[in-house]
């Protein structure tokens, strides 16, 4: 376990009992990562209150027990799952007792299975897609689609009976990413509904489910207008999802690139992406009830200071729940044991 208590005392408040209907935007950039901060908002809603009770328990909260659909564009399930882990939090128990359900938007979100002249083994109702490649920040590896893809085993020993791939354990759906426009966003939104609802369906009155979208940016980074998604597509894709939950936790990346080039105040000429990711970004923190955003130090890199963190009211805060969010400003320091600290500058 870390040294750290799993959540920072600073930062419970704004992770913790989240309004209903609101949104959170998480912003980040490459050298301030997300990640820590939405285990932060996993550990809220789904850690036991009680600080002996044993992994994946399912005391309630208030009352209240709630539920996690995390959907990530940019990491893997063996990544939440381990990071949890160091936590205190079994993701695979939790998903046992359908309390979590992880969907994968990232390992095979734009393959598409190769036909072969054999109709018997060429999936059926799979229209094509682009391959694209992402921009995974992991080590590389190879790419789906691009490398001998192996001989499934049959049950026979003949190429015409094919034993379907089961799914892996822990994840609940992936997702795949084919068509333009609407319609591929509609597809997706059908998949991860389908999930969200599988989580309603063993929910009592009073219970809460919430839902984490990671970096859903990739798919307007990986299509764009020539693909018929743009800001306002991606803007109502995640609207669309929002209601089904009763809070919604997004996170984006700011990096300078993306935002300040597509300003008039850039000096350059801004390229489609940066015009419609600085419109999404702005767009959506003018509907969120608060932002939190992660940066690196202006100074520069300290030994001590992994990055800052600032909480400030979004557009979508009401003007009776202002004095509810204090707006502030901390430090953060990242320890190798999976734990953060969380503080005020000056403080040790």
């Amino acid at each position: 376990m870390p040294s750290q208590p799993p959540l920072p005392p600073l930062l419970a408040p704004y992770v913790s009992n989240l309004p209903d209907s609101s949104l959170t935007l998480v912003s980040s950039i490459l050298g301030a990562t997300s990640n820590w901060l939405v285990l932060r908002f996993l550990h809220a809603a789904l850690s036991s209150p009680s600080a002996n009770a044993a992994f994946g328990s399912d005391e309630l909260h208030n009352g209240i027990k709630k539920k996690v659909v995390l959907v990530s564009f940019m990491r893997s399930y063996e990544f939440w799952k381990t990071e949890a882990k160091r936590l205190g939090l079994d993701l695979a128990r939790l998903a046992d007792k359908q309390q979590f359900a992880f969907i994968d938007g990232l390992s095979e979100l734009f393959y598409a299975p190769q036909t072969t002249s054999t109709p018997s083994i060429s999936p059926a109702g799979l229209g094509s897609s682009p391959r694209t490649t992402l921009p995974m920040r992991s080590a590389p590896g190879a790419v789906p689609g691009r490398s001998p893809q192996p001989v499934m085993p049959t049950a026979t020993g003949a190429r015409g009976n094919v034993t379907p791939k089961q799914a892996e354990p822990g994840i609940a759906k992936k997702l795949h990413f084919s068509g333009r426009g609407l319609a591929s966003l509609d597809a997706l939104e059908k998949d991860i509904l389908s999930v969200i609802q599988q989580q309603k369906s063993t929910m009592e009155e009073g219970d809460e489910l919430l839902l984490i979208l990671d970096e859903p940016d990739l798919l307007l980074a990986a299509t764009g207008p020539s693909m018929g998604i743009g800001a306002t597509e991606m803007s109502e894709w995640i609207t669309a999802l929002q209601q089904h939950a009763n809070a919604t936790v997004l996170t984006l990346a700011t990096d300078a690139p993306l935002i300040h080039n597509a300003s008039a105040s850039g000096g350059q000429l801004a390229t489609p992406i940066e015009t419609e990711h600085a419109s999404l970004v702005i767009g959506l923190a003018h509907r969120a009830r608060s932002v939190m955003q992660l940066r690196t130090l202006d100074t520069g890199a300290a030994k001590d200071v992994s990055g800052v963190l600032r909480i400030s009211r979004g557009g979508g805060l009401s003007t009776s729940e202002e004095e509810s969010l204090e707006e502030r400003e901390a430090l953060y320091f990242i320890q190798r044991d999976g734990g953060v600290r969380v503080f005020g500058r000056g403080e040790s």
